[in-house]
């Protein structure tokens, strides 16, 4: 495993009575993207002032490099960060805001001066150099044309890449990003997602990056953290949080549209009764007095009413959203519970709606994730598994409707 350039243990911050960071425990390791990803008012951004030395934590430690950050004060972490806001010098060509950085670190109080400056020895070719380091970073950001406009001249994306590029050419320890592409629109913070990514890893400098956006986490991010209510609920890579939720709420999150939660009640032996009809059950619920089932859009099967008879539900389509290359329908069960089914591929060619607008739903019990009472994942039982591998169709109707 690679070294972990942060480490977090037990940070909390309370404003008043408000606990915002709830014991978080968290590694960030050597050269990685790594994404804390949640609703508004999580905590994420939060825990990313910290880092910067913004806020101070109301208890645990932060580690940067081996070295406690406590008391450190900002200018001293070796970290860069990129702000939503952009938060250029607006007085300052692109070219001196990007210069600033790289002044302000290498160049004494009185060279840093504008007049006096220019008269101390060795400042001028100090000043070349550093202008020369600003003309070879402008060139990968694609900006070079634009070194000597103002910030009231660019578009958003030219802020943008002044802004990364102002924070990347001090070649710091870490960078913190606070949702940098939020303001931006979709095509070009899509373009932008890329350019990031591909930035970063050519660097390899180790990046937190911060987003509500679940799409820039799974696509940039080679870990994403999710963060509910101050608590990291689920850490790992994207694909494994995305297809193996640990908790309800990191199921809920992820996802468009959201993952079908279904009632279900434990009902001895290895089952549970989910809406009149039984699916294998993991060994964790047996004594619990209710579990939910996840069920994912693109999990759930659908076809005409008497086009497969083995599955278990009639619904009703309510509408159908059609985005070419998939569908999206929106159903509704007898008993009032809504469904979402994601139609693409073979199955989207298939797929007629009947004149009626009812047909039969289910899903292969393979597929389904259970949550307990308290939202946290069941996991299924070597038993139970080897149920759902001989379950053909995936759900077993036992005096439920046909």
């Amino acid at each position: 495993m690679m070294p972990a350039d942060v480490e977090i243990r037990g940070l909390s911050k309370r404003f008043g009575a408000a606990d915002v960071l709830r014991a978080v425990d968290l590694d960030v390791r050597s050269g990685e993207l790594l994404c804390l990803l949640g609703p508004s008012g999580c905590g994420k951004s939060t825990l990313l002032r910290i880092l910067a030395g913004f806020e101070e934590p109301s208890a645990g430690t932060v580690s940067i490099a081996g070295r406690s950050v406590a008391g450190v004060p900002p200018s001293e972490r070796d970290i860069a960060m990129v702000f939503q806001s952009f938060a250029l010098y607006p007085h300052m060509s692109v070219r001196a805001n990007m210069m600033t950085p790289l002044i302000m670190s290498r160049l004494p109080f009185w060279s840093r001066q504008p007049l006096l400056g220019t008269l101390l020895p060795g400042v001028r070719a100090a000043r070349r150099e550093i202008g020369l380091e600003v003309e070879r970073l402008a060139g990968q950001l694609r900006i070079e044309a634009l070194l000597d406009r103002k910030p009231a001249q660019l578009s958003g994306g030219q802020k943008q890449r002044v802004a990364i590029g102002r924070a990347i050419i001090r070649q710091p320890r870490l960078f913190l990003m606070d949702e940098p592409l939020s303001s931006l629109d979709a095509g070009l913070r899509s373009e932008m997602r890329g350019e990031l990514v591909a930035l970063q890893r050519r660097l390899g400098v180790t990046t937190v990056y911060v987003t509500h956006d679940q799409t820039e986490a799974m696509t940039m991010a080679d870990r994403i953290v999710v963060m509910m209510d101050g608590r990291v609920l689920q850490a790992g890579a994207p694909l494994a949080v995305f297809h193996e939720p640990q908790h309800v709420a990191v199921a809920r999150f992820l996802g468009t549209p959201a993952i079908n939660l279904l009632p279900g009640v434990p009902a001895g032996q290895g089952r549970i009764v989910c809406l009149g009809h039984c699916l294998p059950a993991p060994a964790a619920a047996e004594g619990s007095r209710s579990v939910s089932i996840g069920v994912r859009p693109e999990d759930v099967r659908i076809a005409a009413r008497d086009g497969d008879p083995a599955l278990p539900w009639r619904a009703a389509i309510g509408r159908i959203e059609q985005t070419g290359h998939e569908a999206l329908a929106y159903l509704t069960l007898e008993d009032g519970t809504g469904l979402v089914a994601r139609l693409a591929g073979e199955a989207l060619a298939r797929f007629a709606p009947p004149a009626d607008g009812i047909v039969r739903v289910g899903f292969d019990p393979r597929d389904a994730k259970i949550f307990g009472e308290d939202g946290v994942r069941l996991a299924p039982a070597p038993a139970a598994a080897a149920r759902l591998a001989l379950t053909a169709v995936g759900l077993t109707a036992r005096g439920g409707r046909a």
